[in-house]
């Protein structure tokens, strides 16, 4: 129970006096705001000083106790009052049981009553306000679980504005604007699920605290909404009234706020990417997409930074009339298709050749995907891997369409090129890890570590092998020959269930008994009755 405020009115002094004295009210948590002996004192007080709970007298000079309650029920009606009276004014009971008056006592009133009164009426608001927390809490979940409906296209045009009133999201604001967030871990380390669920929640928490900042500090007012989604992903809306809110030197002093959260940290980096302001709701699932698209490319633009998704109308109006045939052209990167990989660059250009108009900025984001398509075909090898930032940067100061295409050419090639020499080199590493596999399998504690440090490769580099030249990762390869190894000893021998979960590597056989009949849809022990 937080602690709660009180003030105490009668007109008679040795009364007031007896407030103070008949209980040690900071010991049981009420903070005594003040002691008067008229409503109408009271009432200057209480008109700039609200208080929980007030215990009065109703027969008062100047404004009495119901007077006072009349006032205190207009401009205050979460405050709790308790009526204190004689026997013959017990005719007020009526009206004050009206105007809600929390409780009504008799005078003489000792200390255990007085106590108890105040106490109940300290729990009474601790339960409102549970209760309002709780509706809160709803409506925000409400609200989030729009947002993210609506940022990714599962909101019916003509339903946005409707849904939206509903849950007292503005339909009619002067600015909307999509902010996004990721969280990277350091050093290799893996966020867990429960450490992602806590540091998202700090996160947001913080990110309010620094919305009030803003309020204050650049009086700037604007509301904030989390949609609700599952990772470590942070999605903003921020809606403004004021069309010119949302300026650069907001945007500036916002984000490098909102960055100095995780700096300092050994674990975590945020890095922000901010879209473009928009006026609608209904623009917000289009301007999220782009958002979202150049936040994935973030381990090639840059992490622990803030990216601005900066095109114009007419500059993404341009580079959306060519289609870039960029998983075709990832394709062939990672085939080693060197020459059908110069034909997509060379027909891509040629496009641009043929347009009437076409601007600088709109050429280097056309140059700049597939510059990024091509980093993904990369193979990492220590000390050939070119600096994503930097080629990036490279392109920002090239003037001409012949240099892009010149340089983009060389780049996919030499990537090109690599990947077919490495190729027979991936495919006899993932048949080693196999084998290893096939002959570990039994081992309980079988781990990619181990077969990476067999292989004297790395972890990453192996599980990534392992996806790309299988079609499968680590975990479901080791799985697939556990099970079959399990059937053939099921089907050939008379070994106990348990004896079969310990060679085939588990060393619970109802763990086993669990993955066999997820992998088979059926029991160890209803599958040997059907050999």
């Amino acid at each position: 129970m937080r602690r709660y405020s009180i003030l105490f009115i009668d007109d008679e002094e040795v009364i007031r006096e007896s407030f103070l004295k008949l209980v040690d009210w900071e010991k049981h948590g009420f903070d005594v705001s003040g002691v008067f002996k008229n409503g109408e004192l009271a009432w200057e007080y209480l008109s700039e000083h609200p208080v929980d709970i007030i215990v009065t007298d109703i027969n008062m000079p100047f404004l009495n106790g119901i007077g006072l309650l009349e006032n205190i029920r207009r401009e205050c009606p979460k405050t709790r009052v308790l009526l204190l009276t004689g026997y013959e004014y017990f005719e007020y009971a009526q009206k004050a049981v009206q105007l809600k008056a929390f409780d009504f006592l008799l005078k003489p009133v000792t200390t255990e009553k007085l106590l108890n009164a105040v106490e109940s009426a300290a729990f009474d608001i601790e339960k409102e306000e549970a209760k309002d927390e709780a509706v809160g809490r709803s409506l925000e979940l409400s609200q989030s679980h729009f947002i993210n409906r609506l940022l990714y296209g599962k909101v019916e045009r003509e339903k946005i504005q409707p849904e939206a009133v509903k849950l007292g999201i503005p339909t009619d604001a002067g600015s909307y604007l999509v902010i996004l967030g990721a969280v990277d871990s350091l050093k290799g380390r893996k966020i867990s699920d429960e450490e992602a669920v806590e540091l998202k929640q700090e996160l947001q928490k913080r990110i309010q605290e620094e919305r009030l900042w803003m309020e204050e500090e650049l009086k700037a007012s604007f509301q904030m909404y989390f949609a609700r989604n599952i990772g470590i992903q942070l999605q903003m809306v921020l809606v403004s009234w004021d069309r010119t809110t949302f300026s650069e030197v907001f945007l500036d002093t916002w984000t490098k706020r909102l960055l100095e959260l995780e700096q300092g940290k050994v674990r975590y980096q945020l890095t922000l990417a901010v879209g473009k302001v928009r006026r609608r709701l209904e623009e917000l699932p289009d301007s999220f997409k782009r958002v979202s698209d150049t936040l994935q490319n973030r381990h090639i633009l840059g992490v622990g930074k803030v990216i601005h998704v900066r095109e114009t109308f007419e500059e993404r109006r341009e580079a959306e009339k060519i289609v870039l045939p960029t998983e075709t052209f990832l394709y062939h990167i990672r085939m080693g298709m060197t020459e059908e990989v110069k034909k997509d660059i060379r027909e891509i250009y040629n496009t641009f050749r043929h347009k009437e108009y076409l601007s600088l900025e709109s050429a280097r984001i056309v140059t700049t995907e597939l510059a990024i398509t091509a980093f993904k075909g990369e193979i990492a090898v220590k000390g050939e891997s070119v600096s994503s930032l930097f080629y990036l940067n490279l392109i920002q100061s090239l003037n001409t369409l012949d240099e892009m295409e010149h340089e983009i050419t060389e780049f996919a090639v030499r990537i090109a090129e690599s990947r077919k020499q490495r190729g027979n080199y991936k495919r006899n590493t993932a048949e080693k890890a196999l084998e290893y596999l096939r002959s570990h399998y039994h081992q309980e504690s079988l781990s990619l570590n181990d077969v990476a440090k067999v292989l004297n490769i790395s972890v990453p580099y192996l599980a990534v092998l392992f996806k790309q030249e299988t079609n499968q990762n680590f975990g479901a390869h080791l799985l697939r020959i556990r099970m079959e190894k399990a059937k053939e000893l099921l089907r050939t021998t008379g070994d106990t269930v348990s004896e079969i979960s310990e060679k085939v590597g588990y060393s619970s056989a109802q763990y086993f008994a669990v993955c066999f009949k997820k992998y088979t849809g059926m029991t160890p022990g209803a599958y040997r009755e059907q050999k």
